[in-house]
């Protein structure tokens, strides 16, 4: 059965018997975020045992799963199974469970991106008693609810600025997402100040932001050998290949949309009021300058071979650095014939 997020609680607080969740999607802070909460918001008044599982160790040691799932703790009322990297030969295992599995026992099984092919995938969905939860990246909206929700659990006011701020340079994982608005929860922990957006920057060290910033702005610039060394220095500190790539496509996607508004009709200043999260007034006359030499064609074009060079990245990670690196030197390269008159 596929669900939605806000189904988990009803379907624990509803459901003692035996629970078998699949949470799939390249959002992996996010998976991790549903496991925590259903340690801490449902299991925490219960005596429970947690067991971890491999699609590996299942191969290396046939009958763990079933074994682990009917093994009667004398010290603890629940059961919290978690299985990773799981593969299609494993649903069987999956599906003699499902049989004799006993009651007050979660299984989890967490995976990667699976297609709707995949046997796994299948087995949750069609199956009534089974649970399926994508989570794919935190979009705009996603992250708005996560910011407001966190702010008003914590007591914390911000204004709008610091809102868009973070709107901006929030991760799309909703676990490093978090870990960065905790940060924000501890400074201002009974502060008598009122938060203001200097503070959060400096809090939040804005470096790496700031540095996608100018890498997307030389990059539409033409500017390759500033746009390569920012590229590298990015690489260097830890940012991950498709993040830095991730930060162009977005960048292209809020200059395809101002150009559709302005292909309607709109001017630039009318057009770009429909971005979210809005765009700060120092960005704009450089964004300014892009959208009006970068045609639209070129920048549908090129926002297509990035998410092309994104899969790319994900299906060769050895490599990911240098097909990061190349995809977005290419498209810097036709940044510069925009630019040379």
């Amino acid at each position: 059965m596929v669900i939605k997020e806000f189904q988990i609680r009803t379907i624990i607080n509803e459901n003692g018997g035996f629970l078998p969740f699949l949470f799939y999607g390249p959002n992996e802070g996010l998976i991790r975020d549903h496991i925590k909460k259903i340690k801490n918001n449902y299991l925490n008044n219960i005596d429970f045992e947690e067991v971890s599982l491999t699609g590996k160790g299942l191969d290396l040691n046939p009958g763990i799963l079933e074994t682990s799932a009917n093994s009667i703790s004398m010290f603890n009322d629940y059961k919290l199974i978690i299985i990773e990297s799981l593969k299609d030969n494993h649903v069987l295992e999956i599906e003699n469970l499902l049989l004799s599995a006993p009651n007050q026992t979660i299984l989890i099984i967490k995976a990667d991106n699976l297609k709707k092919a995949s046997k796994l995938r299948k087995l949750f969905e069609s199956n009534s008693k089974c649970y399926a939860l994508a989570c794919y990246e935190d979009d705009a909206k996603s992250m708005m609810r996560l910011i407001d929700n966190f702010m008003k659990e914590n007591n914390i006011l911000i204004d709008q600025d610091i809102k868009n701020y973070l709107m901006q340079t929030l991760s799309s994982d909703r676990m490093i997402s978090f870990n960065e608005l905790e940060k924000v929860s501890l400074f201002y922990y009974n502060a008598d100040t009122t938060p203001n957006l200097e503070e959060i920057k400096n809090l939040l060290n804005d470096t790496s932001s700031n540095n996608l910033q100018k890498m997307n702005e030389s990059v539409m610039y033409g500017n390759t050998v500033k746009s390569s060394n920012i590229i590298s220095k990015l690489l260097s500190e830890g940012n991950n290949p498709i993040s830095i790539l991730r930060s162009l496509i977005n960048y292209l996607k809020r200059l395809q949309k101002v150009k559709v508004e302005i292909k309607k009709g709109s001017n630039f200043d009318t057009a770009i009021k429909f971005l979210r999260p809005p765009l700060f007034w120092k960005d704009k006359d450089n964004f300014q300058q892009h959208c009006h030499r970068w045609p639209l064609s070129k920048i549908e074009e090129n926002l297509s071979k990035l998410l092309d060079a994104e899969i790319e990245c994900k299906t060769n990670s050895k490599l990911s650095s240098i097909l990061c690196e190349r995809s977005i030197l290419t498209i810097c390269h036709e940044g510069k014939q925009h630019f040379q008159n």
